[in-house]
């Protein structure tokens, strides 16, 4: 495995668990990072899909985590 899929992963990871902070965040991180991509694929051409895809599995793991600790404590929308 390369280092970069590492740093995509950590990415969408970070992304998401900064929701604990604000519910800015990850929506920036999120938007910062797909123009990067694209950006960096409209330029090197190198395909971004695969760099957007690690991103994605990162971010829904932490979203996992989150939702099952959630879950876990009993907190619900309704509950608070």
């Amino acid at each position: 495995m390369r280092y970069r899929n590492v740093a995509h992963y950590l990415a969408g990871l970070i992304s998401a668990l900064s929701s604990l902070v604000s519910w800015v965040l990850p929506l920036t991180g999120a938007v910062i990072f797909l123009v990067y991509e694209l950006q960096e694929d409209k330029i090197l051409h190198d395909e971004a899909y695969p760099d957007i895809l690690e991103f994605a599995v990162g971010y829904f793991i932490a979203c996992a985590i989150l939702i099952g600790r959630a879950i876990w404590a009993g907190k619900t929308l309704m509950t608070g």
